[in-house]
Parts: structure tokens; sequence; C-alpha cells
């Protein structure tokens, strides 16, 4: 597996010093200053781009503006060698992946999402891109079984869907997390977008609050995840240890996920 990181600020410092390959960029930044620019910090390091960010295309909240700037992103995507661009799988809710809607869970959603990105899978197959949904536990996204029937509206493969177990998980999979890693790496098998590395926490309270946190601090057995993702990730893809808050941070996840990678079988390049 070819492995990215996304740190914040100190990504591209992170990923050179740990000797990773990749990192990512954002759509808008390409799309505004350009092909050149937005790829000179990555080429001074030796990096490449594995990831394109546009989680700002929301098919359920749709904006003109970033419709268009999504297809002026993968006219570009040839150019920098990376076929993977990132959108929101579909929240009605403006804020994207801040809050929910209850309309998110509705069949009525998956119609919408659809017709949404029916001319924008045809523009990408004529550029060899693949536009890979960000899933999302609020959102209309929420299971593997949501995006196989959003999948099934399509005969395309140009629609992906990132691997990203916590994202799935709700609160019965903080406590018992191993069937939903089953069920999400192999039923989503040959729909393969990026894969996504992150950890989520239970944190103390009357009402049920789920956050991000360092890799380690949920119930995730990573060996299992590495290992059932390993035989489906597609050769052009990458896993990109992703939310990493510092520099120390970064040091004490890859730490985790080399181990885990070790006990897996699964080589990290």
């Amino acid at each position: 597996m070819r492995l990215g990181l996304e740190a914040g600020l100190h990504t591209i410092t992170a990923a050179a010093d740990h000797g990773i390959q990749g990192v990512p960029i954002d759509a808008s930044q390409l799309v505004n200053e350009g092909l050149a620019a937005t790829l000179q910090p990555l080429q001074e390091r030796g990096l490449q781009v594995c990831q394109i960010g546009a989680f700002g295309v929301n098919p359920l909240a749709s904006d003109d503006t970033q419709t268009v700037m999504l297809k002026r992103a993968i006219e570009m995507a040839a150019d920098i060698g990376c076929p993977y661009i990132v959108i929101n799988g579909g929240n009605y809710h403006p804020s994207g992946f801040l809050a929910g809607d209850a309309r998110n869970f509705e069949d009525a959603a998956l119609n919408k999402i659809a017709e949404y990105l029916e001319p924008l899978l045809n523009h990408a197959e004529k550029h060899n891109v693949k536009l890979s949904l960000e899933p999302y536990l609020k959102g209309a996204i929420h299971s593997p079984q949501r995006f196989l029937d959003l999948k099934a509206m399509f005969n395309s493969d140009a629609l992906r869907i990132n691997i990203d177990v916590t994202s799935f998980y709700d609160y019965r999979a903080m406590w018992q997390p191993t069937p939903v890693v089953e069920n999400v790496c192999t039923r989503l098998a040959g729909h393969y977008g990026l894969g996504h590395i992150k950890d989520v926490v239970l944190q103390e309270g009357f009402h049920i609050h789920i956050d991000l946190a360092p890799l380690g601090s949920s119930l995730t057995d990573w060996t299992q995840v590495l290992k059932l993702m390993a035989p489906n990730l597609p050769d052009d893809s990458w896993l990109i240890l992703e939310h990493v808050s510092s520099p120390e941070e970064v040091t004490a996840s890859l730490e985790i996920l080399r181990t885990a990678a070790d006990a897996a079988g699964v080589t990290l390049e």
C-alpha cells in the first residue's frame, strides 16, 4: 500500500521527515492558483499527490461555484497523476460534516444525489478520474448498503467510496468495532476509492459524543482493517493517515500503523 499523510499545517514537513510519499491537495487551490503553484511545495520535497480534496462539493446542498470548480479540477487531474477527487457523500445540512438532517436517511436523498452526480461522472470518465465519496454517519451515505444502492443507479467505474471504517461507527460499534470493520471492508470490495485511517473516541457524558482522536484511542483492530483492505485497494490508490494534529502525533500514529501493517503482512510504501 502506498502511504499518504494529512496532518494539517504539518503535512508536508512531517511526510518528508518520515519518508511518506503522498500528501493531499485542495481542489479549490488547484483551480484558483494553478498547477505549478499548487505542486511546487510538494515537488521541492519529492512528494506526490495522494488525494484531491473537494469536500465542499455536497450533492444535497449543491453550490454552483463548487460544482464549476469540481469540473475544472476533473480536467486538471490528469496532469497531476492522481485520479481520485474526494467529495462529500451528501448532506442536506449545508455544514457538510458538522451536522445532520433527517432527510439524509430517506430514499429520495439517493435519487437527488444520483441526479447531481450523473453529469459529473460522465465528465470524470472522459478524463479518467474517479469521484470518491466520503462516507459520513450523519449523511446520506451512512452505511455500505446506502452506497451500493446509489452505485446501482449508475454503470460507471468513476464512482467510488473511501474506505474509512470509523466514519461508520455508531455507539455500539465503539464497543464492538470488529463486525462493522468486516462489513465495511468486505461489502464495499470492488468499489474502493482511497483508504482513510483515522480514529475516534467515545467521550464520557449523559448524551453520546464520539469525536476525532489520536490513532489507538478506540477498540479498532487496525491489523484487521489492513488485512481486509489490502486485497481490494486499487493499485493507483493510497492509504492515507489523516486528521493528525501534531508532529508528535504523527510519530506515534505511524508507529501504531506500521506495527499493525507488519502483523497483517502488509507493506506500507
